[in-house]
């Protein structure tokens, strides 16, 4: 009895991170680099380093809390998507209250924290597709990504795919195109305030012990009933891979604002 306690455990530990783990991955990633960035950008320009691309970036971000709120029922008391005066450094915020005894609900306490990953890839893909068609069309390979039976090989064609979209972006006739330019300014302002936020990450944590523990009660059912949940689970892993492909594009301008962003540093700090 305790080994299979100790199975479905397991086995539950495994499928929430297969339900999850493309977001947190994507979500540390990004912390990683506009943390980073911002420190630099901060040295060099001070606060109005930031707030240059805060009026695009955190609207976008605030706008993923938002929709996830609605799109889980759960009630907004108050939200503003950008505000010129920020107090203790909160550019944005979204305060919304949902019923303790509902389960989608306190489910959606995941998806709402990391609201800004799903908004903030979306803008970039929505802007490539008007800005760059040509290179739009090399994003859609990722459609064809074949993630039936996820393993290593895949994520080596993701990154690939990822380093083909790469190149497609800074091609020679994007360079001389304005349309490029545009999509630049625009894609690393929302990508310098993708990665989430303290109180995000908490509201995240609230919602991922809910998955775990429905995934846990699942798991045990499904023992007791002799029933077979693994092609509902093996489904929701073939999503997370397309979210994890796509959220490379945000990565990807994550990067290079973190490449411009030290430039910058190591060009001041030589002249000073």
């Amino acid at each position: 009895m305790e080994d299979t306690l100790l199975t479905i455990f397991r086995l539950s530990l495994f499928e929430t991170l297969c339900v999850t783990g493309a977001l947190i991955l994507t979500g540390m990633i990004l912390g990683v680099l506009e943390h980073r960035a911002n420190f630099y950008v901060q040295s060099v320009f001070g606060m109005k380093g930031i707030m240059a691309t805060a009026w695009i970036g955190t609207p976008v971000h605030e706008s993923g809390h938002l929709l996830m709120c609605y799109l889980f029922k759960h009630k907004v008391s108050e939200f503003k998507l950008f505000t010129l005066r920020p107090r203790d450094g909160v550019l944005g915020y979204v305060n919304h209250s949902w019923n303790q005894k509902s389960l989608y609900q306190n489910i959606g306490n995941f998806f709402i924290g990391m609201g800004p990953i799903f908004s903030g890839t979306f803008a970039l893909i929505l802007e490539m597709s008007l800005f760059l068609p040509d290179s739009f069309a090399t994003f859609s390979n990722y459609l064809a990504l074949d993630a039936g039976q996820p393993d290593s090989q895949t994520l080596a064609n993701i990154l690939v795919l990822t380093a083909q979209l790469f190149k497609s972006l800074f091609s020679a006739e994007n360079l001389t195109s304005a349309g490029f330019w545009v999509y630049l300014t625009l894609a690393i302002a929302i990508s310098s305030h993708i990665a989430l936020s303290k109180e995000d990450l908490k509201g995240a944590a609230r919602g991922l012990f809910t998955i775990f523990f429905f995934i846990l009660l699942v798991n045990a059912f499904a023992l007791l009933l002799n029933a077979d949940f693994t092609g509902f689970f093996s489904g929701i892993l073939t999503l997370n891979v397309y979210m994890l492909a796509f959220s490379m594009v945000s990565v990807v301008f994550s990067s290079i604002r973190l490449v411009l962003s030290a430039f910058a540093y190591a060009l001041v700090s030589r002249i000073r």
